[in-house]
């Protein structure tokens, strides 16, 4: 994907050698990224020459709640991190829950919605009919009149917020909210409660069950479009923010600690299904050696390359993290050994392929490790599987690099 960089001088030329190190350069063609070194240009120079873009817009600049307000997707205040948040937002898969099944009603193409999605649970029809109007130009809409049918809806479309009646029959509101909390699906979905009963007490039962926002009926469709709109712009900061804190910079894949915490939920759903699971530990060959030679911008390059590549070897259950410098992670599930380590041999092939095509020698080795459901009883499962990749990978660069070794198995 493209990236431009709009606004001259030296702030610009900054930016450009910024992004360069992470491997993200200027291309002729329709961009996918708009940077602006805004303290360049005026501000409504920099803002009319930005409008209208599909792409992300990056601003660089000391003024990010401004920026922001004035339209801009994201900001940083100096070059390298500008330069880190659009590489984020570049390459930034998609992250879904690997134990879950698609939603019942699936966003439309290109992979999010037009509009957030708000659910509606309202008992009495007029309110349901008339919240539904208020909120249907600027949001798709989805109502219902009970918590059973809420939480069942809310289920199948993952809804990006709920607007919770607090009496409803049957189940009641907080009874609701504590169903949304336990669903994975649903459990950060900000939900804002709706009744005539405001005393204080009830609000704070509400707010301590985790509800976003508490409006009392009855209120005018400015404070509950102003509220609906400040719940959607927090939870999207909130979002945002998570993301990056789980995200590598450079690659936009996840980092260490995002890998940590899916190896967990590998291990034990391949313990529960009573299915394989594989893991290969892949190390970038001579990235000290490109450094030296080419420089470090180079080596940055190198790396890219190599993530990318892992990334287009990945299936949808797949997960792969860069681990720390040179070294990156992947996780197989329902895969046996010999499937992982020829998993492992397309990547080292397809590093060779494109090292031709980067004009860099970038070569790989790469271990692998796979545990069959029976071998996972161990509290200390994951902790083996990845030590014995990290084994394996050992000993394909102490044999020569640029090769797949297999735990306990040579290839």
């Amino acid at each position: 994907m493209n990236v431009r960089v709009v606004g001259a001088g030296g702030v610009a030329e900054a930016l450009r050698k910024a992004l360069a190190r992470v491997g993200l350069v200027e291309r002729s063609g329709e961009p996918a990224a708009f940077v602006c070194a805004l303290d360049d240009l005026p501000r409504a120079i920099a803002m009319r020459e930005l409008a209208g873009v599909n792409g992300p817009i990056v601003v660089l600049t000391d003024d990010a709640a401004s920026a922001i307000e004035a339209g801009a997707d994201d900001a940083g205040s100096s070059a390298d991190e500008v330069a880190r948040r659009v590489s984020a937002r570049i390459r930034a898969p998609r992250v879904s829950h690997p134990d879950e099944p698609p939603a019942a009603e699936p966003p439309p193409a290109g992979g999010k919605r037009h509009k957030p999605l708000i659910l509606v649970v309202e008992d009495d029809e007029d309110a349901r009919m008339l919240l539904t109007e208020l909120l249907r130009p600027r949001y798709d809409v989805d109502a219902v009149g009970d918590g059973e049918t809420a939480l069942k809806r809310a289920a199948e479309l993952s809804p990006d917020l709920v607007l919770l009646d607090l009496f409803l029959p049957g189940m009641d509101g907080f009874g609701a909210l504590t169903g949304l909390r336990r669903n994975s699906r649903t459990a950060d979905t900000p939900v804002i409660f709706l009744s005539a009963q405001g005393d204080a007490e009830t609000k704070s039962q509400g707010l301590s069950l985790g509800a976003a926002d508490y409006l009392a009926k009855p209120f005018s469709e400015q404070e509950l479009m102003a509220r609906v709109d400040r719940t959607l712009k927090l939870t999207a900061q909130k979002e945002h923010f998570r993301a990056l804190a789980q995200t590598d910079g450079l690659t936009g894949l996840p980092n260490f600690r995002s890998f940590h915490a899916r190896l967990e939920e590998e291990v034990s759903r391949a313990h529960r299904y009573g299915h394989p699971l594989a893991c290969a530990m892949v190390d970038l060959d001579g990235l000290k050696e490109i450094n030296d030679k080419l420089g470090h911008a180079a080596g940055n390059r190198a790396i890219v390359a190599l993530a990318d590549a892992v990334r287009e070897e990945l299936r949808d259950t797949d997960f792969a993290a860069r681990y720390g410098g040179d070294e990156f992670v992947v996780l197989l599930p329902q895969t046996n050994e010999t499937q992982g380590a020829q998993f492992a041999e397309r990547l080292r092939r397809r590093l060779i392929e494109l090292s031709k095509d980067a004009g860099l020698p970038v070569r790989g080795s790469i271990g692998v490790a796979a545990v069959t459901a029976d071998e996972l009883d161990s509290p200390d499962a994951a902790e083996d599987l990845l030590r014995r990749a990290d084994e394996a990978l050992y000993r394909a660069k102490r044999s020569g690099r640029d090769r797949v070794e297999v735990a306990h198995l040579s290839h």
